[in-house]
């Protein structure tokens, strides 16, 4: 199966208000610079401790640089125009800022202390990531635009780089915690919601079934103890049957 990116003027609703937002985003930061990231981006510290709870979902739109913004614009770019059509633009946006939300959170929990701000959209981008190769898993893809491998096999090996370069360089200045946090967040959501669909239905006992094997258990009761071992709740379910059936028990 093969996929391209939808030209600019047709791309998704949810998808062209998010590069938008994206936009905005860039020139806030480059107007207002540590204002704006330590207001809107994600401080773990403030966030943390002083419930600045609106960064982890403000801080997806703050891009710091031309390229950050065009890359991840790029990938949302590439990305919602085959998510967002198979979800739908509701769940598509709601999928989309989880998974920003809950990168944030394990990035807040892997840093507790810091007061460095993270910004920009990369761990919500690992969620469109992790959709397209749980959704796709055996299309072809080129990792880093040049290795053939499947989709899921891409989803693997970047939430293995992601987990290694998380481990190895705990200050970067590019926080792998956040991608992996997003690329998880996404992957559990997907796997959760196609475990509940697939879930066997419960079995609804047909009454007249159930009625019949009541009415056995009563008769089988008097013909081992006789009549007299029916309780009188017992005797007025066999009267009722009885009389819905056209005779006397």
């Amino acid at each position: 199966m093969r996929f391209s990116a939808a030209p600019l003027r047709e791309l998704p609703p949810v998808t062209r208000a998010l590069a938008a937002l994206f936009f905005a985003g860039w020139l806030a930061e480059m107007a207002f610079a540590t204002r704006v990231n330590v207001a809107f981006g994600l401080v773990p510290y403030l966030f943390i401790r002083q419930f600045w709870l609106w960064q982890a979902f403000t801080y997806i739109f703050i891009h710091a640089g031309f390229w950050h913004f065009l890359f991840n614009a790029f990938m949302l770019w590439m990305l919602g125009s085959i998510v967002e059509p198979e979800m739908g633009p509701r769940k598509f946006l709601v999928y989309f800022l989880a998974c920003g939300a809950a990168a944030a959170i394990v990035t807040a929990a892997w840093t507790p202390g810091s007061i460095r701000p993270v910004i920009g959209a990369s761990g919500a981008v690992y969620g469109l990531l992790g959709a397209f190769a749980f959704l796709h898993p055996k299309t072809t893809v080129y990792f880093y635009f040049i290795f053939p491998m499947s989709a899921r096999m891409m989803a693997f090996l970047l939430g293995a780089v992601e987990f290694v370069m998380t481990l190895a360089s705990p200050g970067s200045s590019i926080s792998n915690v956040t991608h992996l946090g997003g690329l998880a967040a996404g992957l559990l959501w997907l796997w959760a919601e196609r475990r509940w669909r697939e879930r066997p239905a419960e079995e609804i006992p047909d009454p007249e079934i159930a009625e019949r094997e009541e009415i056995d258990r009563l008769l089988e009761k008097i013909s081992r103890k006789g009549q007299s071992a029916l309780t009188g709740r017992e005797l007025s379910r066999l009267d009722e049957y009885a009389r819905k059936n056209g005779g006397r028990a």
